[in-house]
């Protein structure tokens, strides 16, 4: 029989102390105080500060987190959970309180893969149906328009759908408007889910490790930067010849997943600080590839997570502060379609990343797209992967968790940085400690100038006071020569166009003391 869910759930005298020590806790980190950045603007960003007794509570279970964030929430025996409110817009704090597992069922057991699956989902048999040499090479399977195969079909792919529809409909937790969700000491966990923000205004999120939202089933792309073209594989062409000729060996596709550990969408005013985030010993380079050359290495692993933090859809007014991202690929994705419209974060997505702490984070620190992106004072430390001349040429040498590159310069974006840190070691293979490339410090995923309701759009980016291995650089001039080599137009200058001082207040750390300061502080457990 469950037990019903009360303030602190715990004895009154116990609930009493409780109460005053949450109190003196608040007192010490209130929630509503020291944010920064674009979530200080548009009215600020203050979470549930100031929330009564009622609307304060500490969890330690995951059904206590659903009905703090949703009273009038019904948790089925199989995990899943309905609200005929959904989440609660009362203004609220729920200090988390231990670790909270979110893949469990309605009893607290833990639910993994056997218990998500559909009956009709096989891994090997997903494999076996949908490699390369099998579904790409069938001319049924090919799109003479767009010269790429078609996206998987068929009974085996419905029900990986249902099995991830499954697994979604227990470990993702919706959050409401007007809440903070704050670790209640340092060793606040929240594992194997996502809180999801959607639509909501007035989030704080801090002092917490998130872990592992590890998708069981992920879905194969084709897709997904396949070309003809660059670098062609031997054989490599679009129709089917024999065995060793046809699309096939062509280079592209990539495994694909569903669950980030925070994911942010058509949010406004939401704060994300001094949180941790990690795979928790399930890293994506633990999932080789399963298919034929030439589709094996690491651009094929079969990944298992996707973003830390995303921020996407037409949210606005987010600060990403004083985090630790710690042996996790792709990071922190804002922006998700290069197709420019509201939806898709046209007009929006402004966003301040700063004094955040990458640690062995592969790519995506952060990658951007049309919003206005202030990245500051962040300290990125890791081992090269594939950018850059100077990176290995076989899988044998790549690091396991790899870094592939930090800011992505994407489609209209316009991103201000100043005074990043970048510490990135050579791969461990004779002939790479030359020199790190600065190309490593970004990537250039930008298209040409568009016209947008009439008027010219570009892309833009500035930065000063970098350094990549104690040494001043410039993104901006690397970014511009490499642009060049790519036959893309210039990057325009975002001074021209905006400056986060005309719109925050701010304090900027010399480059020389940026690691230091952003070890000292960066993560839970540090506020």
């Amino acid at each position: 029989m469950h037990k019903k869910v009360q303030r602190f759930m715990l004895a009154p005298m116990v609930a009493a102390m409780a109460l005053a020590a949450t109190s003196a806790f608040a007192a010490k980190t209130p929630d509503s105080l020291g944010v920064y950045g674009w979530a200080a603007t548009n009215g600020g960003t203050t979470g549930g500060h100031g929330a009564d007794a009622a609307h304060t509570y500490t969890v330690s279970t995951r059904a206590q987190l659903i009905k703090a964030l949703m009273p009038d929430a019904v948790i089925a025996p199989n995990g899943t959970f309905t609200s005929a409110a959904g989440p609660d817009a009362t203004k609220k704090i729920i200090y988390i309180k231990g670790k909270i597992n979110l893949s469990h069922d309605g009893a607290g057991r833990e639910l993994k893969y056997e218990h998500f699956k559909d009956p009709g989902y096989d891994f090997n048999a997903y494999v076996a149906a949908y490699k390369p040499s099998v579904w790409t090479a069938n001319p049924a399977n090919w799109n003479a328009t767009t010269n790429r195969p078609l996206l998987p079909s068929g009974p085996i792919e419905d029900a990986r759908k249902r099995s991830s529809a499954n697994q979604a409909a227990v470990i993702v937790i919706p959050v409401g408007s007007n809440t903070s969700i704050i670790g209640l000491s340092g060793d606040a966990r929240i594992i194997n889910g996502t809180l999801r923000v959607d639509g909501k205004t007035n989030v704080v999120i801090r002092n917490i490790t998130f872990e592992d939202a590890f998708d069981h089933f992920p879905e194969w792309d084709p897709t997904d930067s396949f070309s003809l073209t660059t670098p062609a594989s031997p054989g490599c062409q679009a129709t089917y010849v024999d065995a060793s000729t046809g699309p096939q060996k062509c280079p592209g596709g990539r495994w694909n997943t569903e669950f980030d550990m925070i994911a942010i969408h058509n949010s406004k005013n939401v704060w994300v600080d001094h949180c941790t985030f990690d795979d928790g010993g399930r890293e994506d380079w633990k999932y080789p590839s399963v298919f034929e050359a030439p589709h094996r290495g690491v651009d094929y692993l079969v990944v298992r997570h996707d973003g830390a933090v995303d921020v996407t859809g037409s949210s606005d007014f987010v600060t990403i502060s004083a985090n630790l991202f710690e042996n996790h690929d792709k990071t922190n994705l804002l922006g998700s379609s290069n197709t420019a419209t509201a939806a898709n974060g046209w007009g929006a997505l402004s966003i301040t990343v700063a004094n955040n702490w990458y640690e062995n984070a592969g790519q995506r620190l952060p990658r951007v797209r049309f919003g206005k992106v202030h990245v500051y004072n962040n300290y990125f430390y890791g081992r090269i992967g594939y950018l850059g001349q100077y990176a290995p040429m076989s899988d044998i040498y790549m690091p396991n968790n790899r870094f592939l590159y930090g800011i992505g310069i994407g489609n209209l974006a316009k991103i201000y940085a100043e005074n990043n840190v970048y510490e990135i070691k050579n791969a461990p293979s004779s002939g790479t400690d030359a020199k790190v490339d600065d190309s490593v410090m970004f990537f250039n995923w930008y298209g040409a100038n568009q016209t947008i309701n009439g008027v010219l759009e570009k892309t833009y980016f500035y930065d000063s006071g970098t350094l990549l291995n104690g040494n001043p650089r410039s993104i901006t001039a690397a970014a511009q020569a490499t642009a060049v080599v790519q036959g893309k137009v210039p990057l325009e200058s975002t001074p021209t166009i905006w400056t986060p001082s005309s719109n925050y207040s701010y304090t900027l750390t010399p480059s020389k003391d940026v690691k230091l300061k952003v070890q000292k502080s960066a993560g839970a457990g540090k506020l």
